[in-house]
């Protein structure tokens, strides 16, 4: 009788499971009084249509815990910004000069996209603009790095903040049409310290180790005059076109020598009398990248 019950209930929906099982109890023959025996099957009809609603409860609240998790996750991975407008990967202020404006990015620097730039389109009033990295849920009215564990490039003094509202003098001023880049190291991303650098159009300013954040360190632009802004690459990167050009260079230099017999060391040989003296030479190259002495 429990198998044939627990297969009905499996089949019937469940608001019908009364009036089924009632119907399923005429056809079995009685080994008890009939009184009891209809009892007893119904109390086993009761559990068994407990036993499924509970289950169905169960599904519900599984379905609603995993509606959860992934509202967590899409407000976990979402940009923020404050007194900002973005356009597309450019960012503008919108404040009134007296208040500071941040963005925040989305991601945090890891050993797979470890390096963003900002490219000055407009310093505005003052060009206090700030490039650097912070905590996941950093205020938006604090440039970044003035509170705790955030650090950032500022434009307008050349000066580094880690930290802290005080500045320490660190590289140029940059300006309109300037690249200020900032990553880290993938190698050094670990025990809870990374090695964070700056750039400036493509060169290294500087670098400073800075103890990572719980969350990680989250991309941050920070503005607070009129007028400023800048356009974002959060996928740019850093050292390819250095190493691209040293090694075209380097290439070059082996087929000139092989050609030409050219040494590096500055000096001519071949076809000039051997009572000749070694000659210092300069080579000019033009954009077709022919050279001559």
């Amino acid at each position: 009788m429990r198998l044939a019950a627990k297969f009905l209930i499996g089949q019937t929906p469940v608001n019908q499971l009364h009036d089924a099982f009632h119907w399923f109890a005429a056809f079995i023959p009685p080994l008890t009084p009939s009184r009891k025996s209809s009892s007893h099957f119904c109390e086993v009809c009761q559990i068994y249509e407990m036993d499924d609603i509970n289950l169905h409860y169960r599904f519900l609240n599984w379905r609603r815990r995993i509606r959860e998790i992934r509202e967590v996750r899409a407000v976990r991975y979402q940009e923020r910004y404050k007194r900002m407008l973005k356009n597309g990967d450019t960012l503008s202020y919108q404040g009134n000069s007296d208040e500071v404006g941040c963005y925040v990015a989305p991601r945090p620097l890891s050993k797979g996209n470890c390096y963003f730039e900002v490219t000055i389109m407009d310093t505005g009033v003052r060009g206090t603009i700030a490039v650097g990295l912070v905590p996941q849920y950093y205020k938006l009215d604090h440039q970044p790095g003035w509170l705790p564990h955030s650090i950032a490039y500022h434009a307008d003094d050349g000066k580094l903040y880690n930290g802290n509202p005080v500045g320490q003098q660190f590289g140029p001023k940059c300006n309109r049409g300037d690249r200020i880049g900032c990553g880290i190291y993938a190698e050094t991303f670990d025990a809870g310290l990374v090695t964070v650098f700056f750039t400036k159009n493509g060169k290294e300013v500087g670098s400073v180790v800075v103890p990572v954040a719980p969350d990680g360190l989250f991309p941050a632009i920070g503005m607070h005059s009129l007028g400023e802004e800048v356009r974002l690459d959060l996928q740019a990167e850093w050292g390819s076109e250095e190493e691209d050009s040293v090694m075209m260079v380097d290439s070059h230099e082996d087929e000139w020598a092989r050609l030409y017999d050219v040494r590096v060391s500055g000096t001519v040989s071949g076809g000039w009398p051997s009572k000749t003296k070694p000659m210092s030479f300069i080579i000019i190259f033009d954009s077709a990248g022919l050279w001559k002495i």
